[in-house]
């Protein structure tokens, strides 16, 4: 695809993640997307078939940035605790974000499209696996404590998931976070 076929899709993932924020996943169509974009039907079309394409597509550049992110700062042997704290700084601001309503988009996502469970399985799977990598490469510099990397990777990507989904729905404050990002540190480091 041609740089310009690839910004303009870049652009139509972005400006749909903005609406699934505000609306939630069955709410938005692909003529609210047009609209955002400034794209006719024909567009839009020429680079999603429909707003569930849109919103795989929309994950998938999530977790591939993530992934990409922890591979690049560990391969430039950038301090576990650094990235640890990074990653946690990330979620954290997730919670707060105007766009925090794509949490709950996410599990409506999931579970009006129930065809789509071994991609979220998939999704948490890799989720696991990043945070595991950066977890063991703390042990083995001797940054982290040890433990288990595989079940606490399991229990802090699980933690993310509540707490964010909850943000969409339930007041949190900062306070109420940052007491249990110390609770995951005290775990960790």
């Amino acid at each position: 695809m041609s740089t310009k076929g690839t910004n303009t899709k870049q652009n139509i993932i972005g400006a749909s993640m903005q609406l699934f924020a505000k609306k939630g996943y069955l709410a938005v169509t692909m003529k609210d997307i047009c609209d955002r974009c400034g794209l006719s039907r024909g567009g839009l079309y020429r680079h999603f078939s429909s707003t569930k394409e849109i919103f795989i597509a929309m994950l998938d550049r999530d977790i591939d940035d993530d992934r990409n992110a922890v591979k690049r700062a560990i391969s430039q042997r950038v301090p576990a605790k650094v990235i640890f704290e990074h990653y946690l700084a990330h979620e954290r601001n997730a919670i707060f974000s105007d766009n925090r309503g794509l949490f709950l988009a996410t599990h409506e996502f999931a579970f009006v499209e129930p065809e789509q469970r071994a991609y979220f399985d998939k999704r948490v799977e890799l989720s696991v696996e990043l945070l595991s990598t950066l977890l063991l490469y703390g042990q083995e510099a001797g940054e982290f404590k040890n433990f288990d990397v595989s079940v606490v990777a399991m229990h802090i990507i699980y933690f993310f998931d509540g707490l964010k989904t909850s943000s969409s729905v339930l007041t949190i404050t900062e306070e109420m976070v940052d007491q249990q990002l110390n609770i995951i540190k005290e775990m960790v480091i």
